[in-house]
């Protein structure tokens, strides 16, 4: 049988240490506003930025906010005050939950991959794919659905000997994993229909995981509860208002943001880890036609078709399918090979070859940028760059905000980070920020902006003004070539002087 190779896990870990700490900030705003920013309102801080309208409607799950706060307070009882630190721990919880899942996943699904060499590139994609490690150290609602439901589902398959408390902890990890996205309830739909039709699962061990699955979402219940200070039950309230959404005109999606049906088969194959990944779609497809009978098969066609069909698509939307695709890519490689012999063909032999290879050179070469880049420029400005300069001297910052619509100044205004008070105010032009400087001499200005070639504008009204920093790092600025970085739209932060 195959044996998950332990220096391969301890070189795991070591690379997802390194990750949570250098991978500052969020992948998508989803994860600060919906999250740090529903806690960081339950913790009693000054808020100088609105809730997300989600919280006025009582769509989001309380699980993970309700985590972030509990963290925070016994962060604040054992002296850390940097939110910078906290926010590395909740990384780093979500690194040690995806560890603890991936393992007991490739434990479980061992015993369906027959080849060694299969197995052994399944578990490395499953470890050292770059996509599976940026998304596993983000306290994001996909990356901890994803870790639950390959924990759930890992915990169900396991040959090991099943007892009431396995079957518990199946329906436990589940219902997390729904807590934490609740779109993961039409894996959730695929896999139940699975047990009862293909597995044949005795009722009372079918029993046993729902009972611990209505509990976690009693659970669920009592965070939304807290959260909203009212009794709600977001699950509800988010598929309420996406059915009226649908249903309306007046709903609350807009078709502005649609995306056409093929739009996860040009991102899935062109942005996570080509060439290998070119070959994704139609290997997810052929596993469905001769995997017929496959729990993945059966969990994973509901989620597809759902956010096929579905309007508004998201890449992230599709996270908690990307444990999968390893074991799909390595059962239909060894099904075609045994099938067809495939191997016995030259050509087919040294093009899979190829491909393996120039997936690994860029699978590493993203994998060394994952460590190098912040997830969040916004995040990196506000730790390494706003939070220094403002500690100690009173400030103000200023946003460029020329057409008025507050989108860049709200990138900035991050009430999480933001423990020094640093008031935030957008500006037109730069005109105006010399207005503020007139008006404020007794205080620091910061100017920030994200446009290109500021500085002929700040010239032009006659501003003293000092580079204090940029949001990409230096050693990438330094690879000038043919003057990128002069047309290039970035943060850039200025101080200001008269």
């Amino acid at each position: 049988m195959n044996s998950l190779p332990k220096h391969w896990l301890i070189v795991a870990i070591i690379i997802h240490l390194l990750i949570a700490w250098f991978s500052v900030g969020h992948y998508h705003d989803d994860e600060y506003a919906q999250i740090l920013n529903f806690a960081t309102s339950k913790i009693g801080m000054d808020m100088q930025s609105e809730l997300m309208w989600e919280f006025e409607a009582g769509v989001r799950s309380g699980f993970q906010p309700f985590i972030a706060f509990l963290l925070s307070k016994a962060a604040t009882f054992i002296g850390i005050d940097s939110p910078f630190i906290l926010a590395f721990i909740y990384r780093l919880l979500s690194a040690i939950i995806s560890l603890v899942a991936t393992v007991v996943f490739i434990k479980a699904i061992a015993k369906e991959i027959k080849s060694d060499a299969a197995f052994k590139w399944m578990v490395f994609f499953l470890f050292f794919s770059w996509i599976l490690l940026f998304i596993n150290v983000r306290f994001s609602s996909e990356g901890w659905a994803t870790s639950f439901f390959i924990l759930g589902f890992g915990l169900f398959l396991l040959p090991s000997p099943a007892n009431i408390q396995r079957y518990l902890l199946v329906g436990f990890f589940l219902g997390l994993a729904f807590l934490a996205r609740y779109q993961v309830g039409f894996m959730l739909f695929g896999l139940g229909l699975w047990m009862l039709f293909i597995h044949r699962i005795k009722y009372v061990n079918l029993f046993y995981i729902l009972l611990a699955g209505l509990l976690t979402l009693i659970l669920g219940a009592g965070f939304d509860w807290w959260l909203y200070g009212e009794p709600i039950v977001s699950s509800w309230q988010y598929f309420k208002w996406h059915y009226e959404g649908l249903t309306s005109s007046s709903g609350g999606i807009s078709t502005s943001v649609y995306e056409p049906w093929w739009f996860y088969i040009q991102y899935a194959a062109l942005q996570l880890t080509p060439p290998i990944t070119l070959l994704l779609p139609i290997a997810v497809v052929a596993f469905w036609v001769f995997f017929p009978i496959h729990p993945i098969t059966w969990l994973t066609i509901p989620f597809v078709f759902f956010h096929t069909y579905f309007g508004h698509k998201e890449m992230r939307y599709l996270f908690p399918l990307l444990p999968f695709a390893p074991v799909m890519f390595a059962m239909l490689c060894i099904h075609l090979n045994q099938r067809f012999s495939l191997m016995n063909f030259k050509f087919i032999k040294y093009s899979w070859h190829t491909i393996l290879g120039v997936s690994l050179f860029v699978n590493i070469i993203l994998v060394i940028l994952t460590l190098s880049l912040p997830a969040s420029k916004e995040v990196a400005l506000w730790q390494n760059c706003l939070t220094p300069i403002a500690a100690d001297k009173p400030s103000i910052l200023l946003v460029l905000d020329q057409d008025g619509s507050y989108s860049d100044p709200a990138e900035l205004n991050m009430d999480f980070y933001n423990t020094i008070n640093l008031p935030i105010n957008s500006v037109k032009d730069e005109n105006e920020v010399k207005q503020m400087l007139e008006q404020h001499p007794n205080k620091q200005i910061l100017y920030a902006s994200r446009k290109r070639n500021r500085s002929k504008q700040m010239d032009e009204a006659n501003l003293s003004y000092e580079l204090a920093c940029q949001a990409l790092p230096n050693w990438i600025l330094k690879i000038n070539i043919n003057n990128w970085t002069s047309r290039t739209s970035m943060w850039r932060i200025w101080t200001i002087s008269e």
